[in-house]
């Protein structure tokens, strides 16, 4: 039996909306944040470098100057201090709206076209989520957008770090689930896509990625 770990952002959720409109309001404060069209497309463009909070940060201070040319420079001298912060204010923001706006928060996010298969039954079977993402927000999502993969099928951040990578956490799963006999992952970054004899990986064209020339390209179920 084949198992199929899917990421979750990009791949189920768009949930580019949101990490720009919080990731203004952490960045700049909400007192001055602004939502400019040419800040936020150029934001939109370029979201394919975004990977880690620093990743974020990083953009985000670039893009005070409309362009991303310096991008390289800044993340390489990035201080991990005002990366915390940033990440501690976008945290507690975030938080604040699922606590007093949670319809609103979820609706800044979007099903992606294969994300809406999901909510048929007999698309998710032996489906799981492996994402970088924290576990209540995947669930809250999940679950508002009616997505049929049970929430112990939902695997998070500290699941995919703790085995050093999505592929390595897998291949673990394999061997403590012999029901299952290979497995493949699909994701939207090829920073955690590489090969392996257990597990075939597949880039998700559809998602924020980009730079994909070694990995096969998913079709769906």
């Amino acid at each position: 039996m084949e198992a199929i770990f899917l990421d979750f952002d990009g791949v189920i959720v768009d949930s580019l909306q949101e990490w720009y409109h919080i990731g203004v309001l952490a960045y700049y404060g909400i007192d001055k944040a602004t939502h400019d069209s040419q800040h936020k497309q150029l934001y939109k463009d370029n979201c394919h470098l975004l990977y880690s909070d620093a990743d974020e940060y990083c953009l985000l201070k670039v893009l005070e100057n409309k362009t991303i040319k310096n991008f390289e420079k800044f993340r390489k001298d990035v201080n991990q201090k005002e990366v915390d912060s940033y990440s501690k204010q976008f945290k507690k923001i975030r938080k604040f709206y699922q606590n007093n706006h949670l319809n609103w928060w979820c609706d800044l996010h979007n099903l992606t076209d294969y994300g809406k298969t999901l909510t048929i039954q007999e698309n998710t079977k032996n489906c799981f989520i492996l994402t970088r993402k924290n576990m209540d927000d995947v669930l809250i999502l999940k679950n508002h957008f009616k997505i049929k993969i049970p929430d112990l099928k939902v695997f998070d951040y500290s699941h995919s770090v703790k085995y050093g990578g999505k592929v390595n956490f897998i291949e673990r799963f394999l061997d403590n689930h012999p029901d299952y006999n290979n497995a493949v992952l699909v994701d939207d970054k090829i920073e955690n896509l590489c090969e392996s004899s257990k597990v075939k990986c597949y880039f998700a064209s559809w998602g924020y990625g980009k730079g994909n020339n070694e990995f096969e390209t998913y079709q769906g179920n």
